[in-house]
């Protein structure tokens, strides 16, 4: 079997293994309590699809990467593959400000997955994150969830303190209303006057999608 096999069938016997771990635990405490039906939160799990796309940029860095790294470093020879690692190293140091945002916007998508349950969304859909991307100074999160821009809007302070910002504004999309995207601003701006007669439905935007 090659390296890569191998990963991928680590991989997947992981997953396997956790999720079987999961239905043996639910069966076990459904025989202590004496449930017939298992035990249910309010706020419904995402799906195994959803969870693999959330954690996708975690799974490729444990996985393809040390692959694409060994192929790599086989495939240059002993003799060119210190110098070209050190030149990749040199070019991630002189471009570390774009690395650290780009780490920061994935470290943010975790950290609003984990404040959505808390907003108590009605119906109890949480929104879906579907990309996020560093513009400029801040972090734009774009989402995917019906009727969730008023909710986002009423706590967008939660949202803020979640994230370890002082603001996050909140922007839908002018088409389609399921839309809404949300930047994340690591520094607070001056407030325009014009700002402060705003309905208060309409959110002060640093960028629109």
């Amino acid at each position: 079997m090659t390296p890569g096999l191998a990963i991928v069938a680590a991989l997947v016997l992981g997953i396997a293994a956790g999720r079987l771990s999961l239905h043996l635990g639910g069966f076990l405490r459904r025989r202590l309590t004496g449930r017939n039906t298992p035990m249910r939160t309010t706020t419904p799990r995402p799906s195994f699809a959803a969870r693999l796309y959330h954690w996708r940029w975690e799974i490729l860095a444990v996985t393809l990467l040390p692959y694409a790294v060994v192929t790599f470093a086989l495939w240059a020879g002993a003799l060119w593959a210190p110098v070209l690692f050190a030149a990749a190293l040199g070019v991630g140091v002189l471009r570390r400000r774009q690395v650290v945002t780009r780490l920061q916007a994935i470290r943010l998508q975790h950290r609003l997955r984990a404040a959505f349950p808390l907003l108590r969304l009605p119906g109890g859909r949480l929104p879906v994150i579907l990309w996020s991307r560093p513009r400029g100074g801040d972090v734009v999160v774009s989402l995917y969830g019906r009727e969730a821009f008023e909710d986002l809007h009423r706590h967008r302070t939660v949202l803020a303190a979640a994230c370890g910002t002082p603001e996050v504004y909140v922007d839908r999309h002018p088409k389609y209303a399921s839309l809404v995207t949300l930047t994340i601003s690591p520094t607070e701006v001056l407030r325009e006057p014009s700002r402060s007669v705003l309905p208060s439905n309409v959110v002060p935007l640093r960028v629109h999608s």
